[in-house]
């Protein structure tokens, strides 16, 4: 398909500062020909009334098993479930085995990625060596191959020299650091939120606190660089009144919240309901109420999916030992458009955390906006759709979600990545 025309349709770009209807949008050899064309003759052409045209979305946190156990998730799958989901760019965690703390493993990544489609996996280098905390990757060659920033994912980098080092040398990368913020000492052996469910179910549970503890640990070593700090799933309304006033000081910090600590609570363990054991653990309403406030006034930036595929025999064990972890690629348009529906994100707010926001903390002004003459990735929406998510909504290799059965808004009727048609809705 060498051109194709979006007719009718309302364009709809934060980052740009675009919401228009009636727009006819034209992409010819992989790029937006036009995003005011008069309706012409086209290979296909789409007639989007009463539809949303959005920049493709833009995930900062995704685990996707390959290399290491591929009975997880592959590239392949992972991309099939981001572009189902209308995500046109993924970066990928380095929980990988080998972790992606050498060039081999960038290149592997890309290349397989490449054979993939087109949609974009992003690698983000660890932080240390192994994620073990103990010694520093070599961040220029990781970044030179293709890393698009540093992370030991879900593991805390306790030594906070270790953390300073890698702060100041990310200034000269133009690659953030994205931290993992929490006292491990502090919530060790924690398998749930620790408070009145965990105390009704008697599992041992992490304090809120040690969320806190650590996000103020990391804000004071990134003021002291004047580095860049991407804090990676905050889930503590603790964490968002610290990142509200280092934002307020003027520390260069931006932050994420998962769909998971968006749309639940520590009540879905109940029944002790190993798909609802994340990492970190689901929390109390009030703290999911200020996650959504902060991600509504611009305290938190973005909306990542932390889209992690576990095997059933992973999660068919007893709670304490079932492996922590939830997949939602497919599902994060839906329960962030939820919180449209239900007044306390507004359209442009909802849409700006999934494009323009994310795309903003990887420094890419070449993401999460649709430009004439740039790459033509670009998701269309059925924003007034309702559904429920089930099993067949699962493009990934794995299945394991507390979501199945909630209650979605907005439907991904296509995703466009590079100009290339990744996902369509059938009907």
């Amino acid at each position: 398909m060498r051109s194709l025309s979006i007719e009718n349709v309302r364009v709809f770009d934060p980052g740009r500062g675009i919401d228009a209807a009636g727009r006819t949008v034209r992409i010819e050899g992989g790029l937006i020909a036009s995003l005011d064309a008069r309706p012409g003759p086209a290979d296909r052409r789409i007639d989007g009334r009463g539809l949303l045209l959005a920049p493709g979305l833009v995930d900062l946190r995704a685990h996707f098993s390959e290399p290491g156990d591929s009975t997880k998730e592959t590239i392949a799958s992972g991309v099939r479930a981001a572009a189902r989901g209308g995500f046109t760019s993924v970066v990928l965690m380095p929980t990988t085995s080998p972790s992606i703390d050498r060039v081999e493993v960038v290149e592997l990544i890309l290349s397989r990625a490449r054979a993939a489609g087109p949609t974009r996996v992003l690698p983000a280098g660890a932080v240390s060596v192994g994620r073990e905390g103990e010694r520093l990757s070599e961040m220029a060659k990781l970044a030179s191959a293709g890393c698009v920033a540093f992370t030991d994912a879900d593991r805390a980098i306790r030594d906070s020299q270790l953390l300073r080092y890698a702060l100041e040398a990310s200034l000269d990368l133009g690659a953030p650091i994205i931290s993992h913020a929490e006292d491990e000492l502090l919530s060790l052996g924690g398998v749930m939120h620790e408070g009145i469910v965990s105390t009704k179910l008697g599992l041992r549970g992490a304090p809120g606190t040690a969320e806190a503890v650590g996000v103020a640990r990391d804000l004071a070593i990134a003021g002291l660089t004047r580095a860049r700090l991407h804090l990676g799933h905050v889930s503590t309304a603790e964490a968002v009144t610290l990142i509200r006033q280092a934002k307020d000081r003027g520390l260069k910090v931006t932050a994420e919240v998962s769909p998971l600590h968006l749309a639940l609570t520590d009540e879905a363990v109940l029944g002790y309901e190993t798909n609802a054991k994340v990492f970190p653990p689901l929390r109390p309403r009030g703290d999911v109420d200020a996650m959504i406030s902060g991600l509504a006034d611009g305290t938190i930036d973005a909306v990542a999916s932390d889209h992690r595929p576990e095997t059933a025999i992973g999660k068919n064990a007893e709670f304490d030992v079932a492996t922590p972890g939830a997949i939602a690629l497919e599902a994060t348009l839906g329960v962030v458009l939820r919180l449209v529906r239900e007044g306390r994100l507004t359209l442009h707010r909802a849409i700006a955390v999934l494009t323009r926001g994310p795309a903003d903390v990887l420094g890419r002004a070449d993401l999460g906006r649709l430009t004439e003459g740039g790459p033509a990735d670009m998701v269309l929406i059925d924003p007034t759709a309702e559904w429920l998510f089930g099993p067949m909504d699962i493009a990934s290799r794995s299945a394991n979600t507390p979501l199945l059965g909630r209650p979605m808004l907005g439907r991904t009727l296509l995703t466009v990545a590079d100009g290339q048609i990744t996902w369509e809705r059938a009907e």
